[in-house]
């Protein structure tokens, strides 16, 4: 993956069971009420972070594009 390529950051309004993991790890891009939403934009690193450290594995990181998925 390029270093400046864009991304695609999907939640699973199912699967999320609003632990805030990612609300920790990237706040700026996410925010957890009944279930997590994405509020805004984060380093690439921080958004792979909150994905792998979803418990429910409900956030996927996508490479815009190609479609990748880079995470979890």
């Amino acid at each position: 993956m390029r270093p400046h390529s864009k991304v695609q950051v999907q939640i699973d309004g199912e699967a999320c069971l609003a632990y805030g993991d990612c609300a920790e790890l990237a706040p700026e891009a996410f925010e957890v009420g009944d279930t997590a939403r994405i509020v805004g934009s984060a380093p690439l690193e921080e958004l792979i972070d909150a994905a792998r450290a979803c418990p429910s594995e409900a956030i996927t990181v996508i490479d815009a594009e190609t479609g990748e998925q880079i995470a979890p």
